[in-house]
């Protein structure tokens, strides 16, 4: 028995042994063939320098931002749960037993929060049963700016816990204290020593197939084509990396406000009846508020799919815009906006979803950064070179720098305002590529104070193509 076990040993070690020295000579004449195909042609040479350089400072730019997004969502998140533990606390009751439950029940074990008091006393704090001897809190910057600003957060090293820590404090609602939360943070650095083997291994490959790939077609391909082609791939990449950061930043916001609420309740925590039904109230927003957005995504994803099948139909623009109107009537008299529109008759060859999709999210930005008393009026019309579609409101109008920005994905000139409003960020952005589907263009004329107009101009050429 002991000689078979010593027999399979050596077999599985000579295996190993034979494994490594071909893996070695795979990359050994790797490296050669790569080598001679360089020297033989310097615009691979060149070809080569370049993509290592764009590779390089993309992967330590993209460690840097991926980083700071990611601290960027813990601070949001953090806020949520600070508004959520706000909500359930009762200031009329001792808030150390209240802090300790909520704790318990509904945080993760390495979440610390903590109550001061205005002039920087603890109040209360869910790792500690007695508050008495904690040093005043008045000194601490993420306090600092909750005091100044309604909210703050920072990083520092703990030396109480021996860590590195994200602390997140908020302004109470009545003003009278500060909320604060802290969680372990590993920090930037760490952050890219961990990304950055990965891009580094994803750079290689990238290089290696590149490499590959341009030694065949450079015979046939001339210099600033190649050139071309790898500044388009790069805006390329850019655009599909920040729409799905984007795009998974918007849906975690919401998430975190479902998971919160409904862990509060799972743990029937929540006594009270109203308050039970407020919190459910929230959950269905916020699933509106994702599914409105995944809508929002998906249509965005079949206009710019070439392959996306899009059924066309005879479109009488007059009863798309009457139903949109109708539609949209409850939104407008909660916030007491008058909408109305006029439409000869205009009738194209299009999608009735898309005509009715780029209409309601035209006059819908014009409820939502309006007034109360103001007003949006649409205006669309026919001449023999093209179809017009005008949408003027008189609310908070759009200062200058943001709209050249206004048609970009997740764009929002007032943030506070859209979200409130259920609005996704990509209500113009999806104008833009239905007006672009047909041929034609949207602009946008704007004085802060007075309103805007959206104007929308789709040529017949482009709908007798369809």
């Amino acid at each position: 028995t002991g000689k078979v076990k010593c027999k399979k040993k050596k077999e599985k070690c000579q295996k190993m042994k034979n494994y490594k020295e071909n893996m070695t000579d795979s990359v050994t004449f790797l490296y050669i063939r790569m080598k001679k195909i360089m020297i033989k042609n310097p615009i691979l040479v060149r070809f080569g320098m370049i993509l290592v350089l764009a590779l390089a400072i993309s992967s330590i730019v993209s460690s840097f931002f991926l980083g700071s997004r990611m601290r960027q969502e813990n601070v949001e998140m953090m806020e949520k749960t600070i508004s959520v533990v706000e909500y359930t606390l009762n200031t009329d009751k001792p808030l150390q037993e209240q802090l300790q439950k909520v704790h318990a029940s509904a945080l993760d074990a390495n979440v610390r929060v903590t109550i001061i008091a205005k002039d920087g006393t603890v109040l209360a704090d869910s790792d500690l049963k007695n508050v008495d001897g904690m040093e005043n809190h008045l000194d601490r910057q993420e306090v600092k700016e909750a005091l100044e600003k309604g909210e703050g957060s920072s990083t520092r090293y703990s030396e109480s816990l021996g860590q590195e820590m994200l602390y997140v404090a908020k302004l109470s609602e009545d003003g009278k204290a500060i909320i604060r939360m802290s969680i372990p943070y590993t920090g930037l650095f760490r952050y890219m020593i961990v990304v950055l083997p990965l891009l580094l291994v994803g750079m290689i490959v990238a290089f290696a197939v590149s490499v590959a790939v341009a030694a065949r077609y450079s015979g046939y391909i001339r210099s600033d084509e190649i050139k071309r082609q790898m500044v388009q791939m790069e805006r390329d990449r850019k655009i599909r990396q920040e729409f799905f950061s984007n795009a998974s930043h918007e849906l975690k916001t919401p998430i975190t406000s479902v998971r919160g609420y409904a862990e509060l309740l799972s743990q029937d925590f929540v006594k009270d009846e109203a308050t039970r039904k407020d919190f459910l109230a929230r959950i269905l927003k916020e699933t509106e508020h994702m599914t409105s957005l995944i809508d929002d995504i998906l249509m965005i994803s079949r206009l710019e799919s070439k392959d996306a099948e899009v059924t066309l139909s005879k479109v009488n623009l007059k009863s798309v815009m009457d139903e949109v109107l109708e539609s949209l009537t409850p939104q407008a008299a909660s916030c007491k906006v008058e909408i109305s529109g006029s439409c000869g008759n205009v009738i194209l060859q299009a999608s009735l979803q898309q005509m009715r999709e780029l209409l309601s999210n035209l006059i819908s930005n014009g409820i939502k950064y309006n007034h109360p008393g103001g007003h949006v009026w649409t205006k669309i019309w026919q001449e023999p070179e093209a179809i017009y579609i005008e949408v003027k409101d008189d609310g908070v109008g759009i200062d200058p720098e943001d709209q050249k920005r206004v048609f970009e994905r997740f764009f929002r000139v007032d943030k506070g305002r859209s979200r409130k409003m259920g609005g996704t960020g990509l209500g113009l952005s999806i104008v833009k590529h239905i007006t672009a589907y047909y041929g034609g263009s949207v602009r946008l004329t704007s004085e802060p104070g007075a309103g805007s107009t959206f104007f929308v101009e789709i040529p017949m050429s482009g709908i007798n193509k369809m």
